[in-house]
């Protein structure tokens, strides 16, 4: 059985042990590197419940990026502004359940469900890629999914991301992984899709529903649905590097923003977990 888990999250990773999946293709488990993780966590989720700002920012790295659950697509500048430092009533500690704790060299991502009973806050999934920087680990970019349809936003869109294009040897690496995978989604290609996920990939869709890779592969081997929409285009794509082999890749198709992230195992790109979010209209 699953239980809920209070803060800090660190104390409870001997009781999610049965849920934390290990990265396939490496060695054992590294429970101290695991620990280090979710204490950084619960560090970001105490700067975010006491409207720590500057606590927050210094635990963040400089690109951070947060997709809300209504497919909003803030920087780290109007995060801590809009949410972080936002006024308002009290914050409760949340509960949290479903921890997945995937590390990666310097890189980590990290899966649960937040506020599952809903007493501290909307009920969702929350992921969270992380990125070691010397002794620290810091949160690269995080994105919420709600188990319920999602309210309107409010206020003015956020700006824009800056332009972004692949530069270096390892992002254009990724950068080909992922557009090889969208073209097996495309063209319902199983065998170079399951070339590029790896065992414990997961897919949390845009109404929060699971899917595993087994029953994607079911999926794509099954005849397409009958007037099924064509994919929609992808737009605002950027890419993020957290260390040297996770990458984290988010875009938006009109009605969604998705987060595809990517790990390079054995020297080859695999995906391990795709979460979208969808796009709801301001109000």
């Amino acid at each position: 059985m699953l239980t809920c888990f209070r803060l800090p999250m660190a104390a409870v990773l001997a009781a999610a042990a049965a849920v934390v999946a290990a990265p396939s293709g490496l060695a054992a488990r590294q429970p101290d590197v695991e620990r280090a993780v979710l204490a950084a966590i619960d560090r970001i989720n105490a700067a975010f419940q006491k409207r720590d700002a500057a606590g927050y920012e210094v635990l963040t790295t400089p690109g951070f990026v947060r997709v809300t659950s209504n497919g909003r697509v803030l920087g780290r500048a109007e995060w801590l502004k809009r949410s972080v430092a936002a006024p308002g009533a009290a914050r409760l500690a949340g509960k949290y359940d479903q921890t997945s704790v995937r590390v990666y060299g310097s890189g980590a991502v990290v899966t649960y469900r937040n506020n599952p009973d809903g007493a501290a806050g909307v009920p969702g999934y929350l992921t969270r890629v992380m990125e070691r920087q010397g002794t620290e680990w810091r949160m690269a970019l995080a994105q919420s999914t709600d188990l319920k349809p999602p309210a309107a936003p409010t206020g003015p869109e956020p700006a824009a991301l800056p332009a972004w294009s692949a530069t270096t040897v390892a992002e254009k690496e990724a950068l080909a992984a992922f557009e090889a995978i969208q073209a097996a989604n495309r063209d319902r290609d199983v065998v170079a899709w399951e070339r590029h996920s790896a065992p414990d990939h997961v897919i949390i869709a845009a109404n929060a529903t699971r899917t595993s890779r087994a029953e994607r592969v079911a999926q794509l081997k099954a005849p397409p649905a009958a007037n099924a929409p064509p994919p929609g285009a992808q737009a605002q794509l950027r890419l993020m590097m957290a260390g040297n082999d996770l990458a984290a890749v988010t875009w938006s198709t009109g009605a969604a923003r998705s987060l595809k992230v990517l790990a390079r195992q054995n020297g080859v790109w695999r995906q391990v977990l795709q979460q979208s979010s969808p796009i709801i209209a301001a109000k």
